[in-house]
């Protein structure tokens, strides 16, 4: 496996630092930095999700881009010992922009680029102050806290507008996909269309052809009987010309015997 590129801060272990360690929930941070040119697709994951809490456990770096992990132990748990647990940080190259940082992973195939462990330590502090201890000491330490819970609110804030953006990324993936499914219907609604059409097409060219047929027999008929009247009459004026003839001869000799007597 290729060497680790993002940078960790921390980066050896994750130190859980309280007076009530398992009675109340004690927050450690974790900054990923992504010092390189290419998108990255992160990913942290823990021993045991029953006892650690991981905010975000997967997100995506653009070059040079940072991301503040909230790592919590949760209350309510048993201490363990130090160096029994850790948590891991995986990462692989993005090679889409557009694609969601959990879409990624589901569909890389094989090890990631890069993974580093970083074991968990627990420290109790002092159940006391000494009581001579210096105000000045007291005042840097209450100014130092309040820089670090403003540097983990506006991580906070950072972290909610990624998951925000995640959201969002998934919620136009979905829109796509569902644009897509509708477009294929409509595909397929007007390939039905053209195939209705050409069915009517075809019916009317058959019942033209019918038309056409119909049409010709009547001709036929008509040309047929006209003919048949023809020589019908044809017959008839033959009849006629016959029975004249034999008028006519009859009349001549009815002359003829006239003239003999």
């Amino acid at each position: 496996m290729s060497d680790f590129i993002l940078k960790l801060e921390p980066d050896d272990k994750i130190t859980y630092v309280g007076k009530k360690l398992g009675e109340e929930p004690v927050l450690a941070t974790l900054k990923v930095t992504n010092p390189t040119k290419n998108r990255q697709i992160c990913k942290v994951k823990c021993t045991s999700n029953e006892m650690f809490r991981i905010r975000p456990p997967v997100f995506a770096l653009k070059p040079d881009e940072e991301v503040t992990v909230k790592l919590t132990f949760n209350a309510g748990k048993t201490v363990p010992d130090s160096g029994k647990h850790y948590y891991a940080v995986y990462y692989i190259k993005g090679t889409d922009d557009a694609k969601a940082p959990r879409a990624c992973w589901k569909d890389h195939k094989g090890d990631p680029d890069g993974t580093k462990r970083l074991k968990v330590y627990f420290k109790k502090d002092d159940e006391g102050e000494k009581k001579d201890e210096k105000k000045e000491e007291k005042e840097e330490k209450k100014e130092g806290e309040g820089k670090k819970d403003d540097g983990e609110k506006k991580d906070g804030e950072k972290k909610e507008g990624e998951e925000k953006k995640e959201g969002e990324e998934k919620k136009e993936e979905g829109e796509k996909e569902e644009k897509k499914e509708e477009e294929k219907k409509d595909d397929e609604k007007k390939v039905e269309k053209k195939e209705d059409e050409k069915k009517e097409d075809e019916k009317k060219e058959d019942e033209k052809k019918e038309d056409e047929k119909k049409e010709e027999d009547k001709k036929g008929e008509e040309k047929k009987e006209e003919g048949e009247k023809k020589e019908e009459e044809k017959k008839e004026e033959g009849e006629n010309k016959e029975e004249e003839k034999k008028e006519d001869e009859k009349e001549e000799e009815k002359k003829d015997e006239e003239k003999k007597e």
